[in-house]
């Protein structure tokens, strides 16, 4: 049987131990495997990761990335990779050591599919509403912290679309855009453990809520599945189950409850008042950084 020469593009910025662990798990395969590589696009400073990296990863090729978000960091790893098939990962998950071969299986056997979905099992426990997991046991969600696709479909659709500048609503626009090129299929046992993670602010929720409006500005306001009343439900359902929460003490960091409503709240009357949402995104929304004075121009701009 052809083993499919894999390439697995892991991005990264300013995170090497998690990196060294990610890596860890995958080097013992791809040191008897020479048809796979690794490479790892970082947004930082790649000269310093691949130094902090030291002996023992002298395999992994790290690139230079531009600097411009998750979207064009792994479009830049792949671009440095020469796989037939691509693999994408996160620096913050734990692969399974059997994770390539079960992607080099799967593309060998089923040269009808172009897309492999990987499992990610979230571990930890959510304390607060800042914490979260990315986590798919089933299939359905391809999260780009764990998916592979042939190099051929990846190239056919223009990779990620680089117009996101955040690590939100951009593997959602790649899955949107893949499907018309191959079906999806999942694969249980390639596997990742991602951590729960905590992240609070405005900050994040504004970041995540104007890449929102940039997948729905580009393919219409139906295209998340969402609609008004879903929104509108979302804004009770956390209101009622948040302060249930909150008020039995078992929600830590209740001001990311309020700033999640408030989210749900601004994107319901960005939805109803679609044909004013350019000058709406201006009055809700201010600059907390260069790129999201770049996205906000962007959507607001005709």
């Amino acid at each position: 049987m052809h083993l499919t020469s894999v390439a697995v593009v892991i991005p990264t910025r300013g995170r090497v131990e998690a990196l060294k662990r990610c890596l860890s798990q995958l080097l013992p395969y791809v040191s008897t495997h020479p048809e796979c590589t690794i490479v790892v696009s970082d947004d930082g400073n790649a000269l310093e990761t691949s130094r902090a990296l030291g002996e023992g990863f002298d395999s992994v090729k790290v690139v230079q990335g531009p600097q411009k978000g998750p979207s064009a960091n792994r479009n830049c790893g792949a671009t440095h990779s020469t796989g037939e098939l691509l693999v994408f990962l996160d620096d913050d998950c734990i692969p399974e050591q059997n994770l390539i071969a079960e992607y080099q299986s799967a593309a060998a056997t089923l040269p009808q599919y172009g897309v492999f979905e990987g499992r990610i099992t979230a571990q930890g426990q959510v304390k607060g509403f800042g914490d979260a997991a990315p986590e798919n046991e089933t299939g359905g969600k391809l999260w780009s912290c764990n998916f592979g696709v042939r190099r051929e479909v990846f190239n056919a659709i223009g990779g990620f679309d680089e117009r996101y500048p955040f690590p939100a609503m951009e593997d959602v626009d790649f899955r949107l855009r893949v499907q018309s090129q191959s079906p999806i299929i999942f694969l249980r046992q390639a596997r990742v453990y991602h951590a729960v993670e905590t992240r609070l602010g405005w900050k994040i929720i504004q970041h995540h809520a104007l890449s929102h409006l940039l997948y729905m500005q580009i393919h219409g306001t139906q295209a998340t599945g969402q609609t008004l009343s879903s929104f509108f439900m979302t804004c009770l359902r956390l209101m009622r189950r948040g302060w249930r929460r909150v008020r039995t003490g078992t929600g830590k960091n209740p001001e990311q409850l309020f700033y999640m409503i408030v989210e749900n709240a601004q994107l319901f009357l960005m939805v109803m008042f679609w044909g004013f949402h350019r000058r709406l995104i201006k009055w809700f929304y201010r600059p907390c950084c260069a790129k999201c004075e770049t996205l906000i121009e962007n959507l607001s701009s005709k």
